[in-house]
């Protein structure tokens, strides 16, 4: 049952802000808190062969998953979130990929399905056939995978249909 439909108005949307090091989640109207690894974290740890073996995906999943559940344990009302939006420069790489150019427009949201289907194609490709992905800057091309991780981990975790991605 979504929040709105319990009738409790304190509870808003969380926002997942992915940073290089670490992902921000913040409640609206209060709760803030934080995983201690990012992308670049994942990559640096967790997914350094290229392309990545299922048993590194598995952990990197894993890794945010447990973070996650961390938070759970201390808000069981995120569970109730009526909404998700990922903000930050990796978030929005993840919306050019998914889009295939670099023009998000206003309000986007990402499906589970379609995050899920550009997780199982990157993570199958080496590093030379990712950066042929249209909308995949070069920047981004080492850290997407982990972006996906963060992202699905965390859509898994609440059964999120969507996300909600801010471009800007």
């Amino acid at each position: 049952m979504s929040a709105v439909a319990a009738g409790n108005p304190d509870l808003g949307g969380l926002t997942v802000a992915i940073a290089d090091h670490r992902v921000d989640i913040a409640m609206t109207g209060g709760g803030m808190w934080e995983i201690p690894l990012g992308p670049v974290t994942l990559c640096d740890n967790e997914l350094q062969r290229d392309p990545p073996r299922p048993a590194e995906l598995t952990n990197a999943l894993g890794f945010v998953h447990d973070y996650f559940d961390d938070i759970i344990v201390a808000a069981p009302t995120v569970l109730a979130t009526p909404s998700v939006m990922a903000i930050g420069h990796h978030a929005e790489a993840l919306a050019h990929v998914e889009i295939g150019h670099t023009n998000v427009p206003a309000g986007y949201t990402m499906q589970r399905a379609d995050a899920d289907e550009v997780f199982r194609t990157l993570v199958a490709e080496p590093r030379h056939a990712r950066l042929a992905n249209p909308g995949l800057e070069a920047e981004h091309v080492d850290t997407l995978i982990g972006v996906l991780c963060i992202v699905l981990a965390i859509m898994r975790r609440l059964d999120l249909g969507e996300i909600a991605i801010n471009a800007g």
